[in-house]
């Protein structure tokens, strides 16, 4: 595994949400862009959680068990936050971080994505493809 660091394949200036999303805003982020993880930010614009496409059904799932059955995406966005839905705290990597460590840690918490964070900053997203598509194998 390489010990280049992260910062020569991470997507820097990710598409990230706000407290303030709609569950149907974080439906359209996840349609109009390529993208399955989105970090979550602060008024201070720091990072407190991150959503995964993996994250939506459970929405539905969690809705449904407890005997509420939104009829519209309006409603939806009524009976949930993204505060609701997020991972908090993320798990942070920095962006000179290497690939071989990067890997590790998917490896290790079977996550897919990790926000990469500088000084407090959010500086991109590492993703799983990101290490598969500049591997050599």
């Amino acid at each position: 595994m390489s010990n280049r660091p992260i910062s020569t394949i991470i997507t820097i200036n990710p598409v990230v949400a706000n407290t303030s999303t709609k569950f149907s805003q974080i439906l359209r982020l996840f349609t109009e862009f390529p993208v399955h993880h989105l970090p979550v930010m602060d008024d201070d614009n720091k990072l407190i959680g991150i959503v995964s496409t993996n994250d939506l059904p459970k929405v539905f799932l969690s809705l449904f068990n407890n005997g509420k059955t939104p009829g519209s995406l309006a409603e939806t966005d009524e009976l949930v936050k993204i505060t609701d839905i997020m991972t908090s705290n993320p798990v942070t990597i920095t962006s000179t971080d290497t690939i071989a460590k990067a890997a590790g840690i998917f490896a290790d918490k079977k996550f897919l994505a990790l926000p990469v964070v500088d000084n407090g900053v959010l500086v991109g997203i590492l993703s799983m493809k990101d290490i598969v598509a500049n591997t050599n194998f």
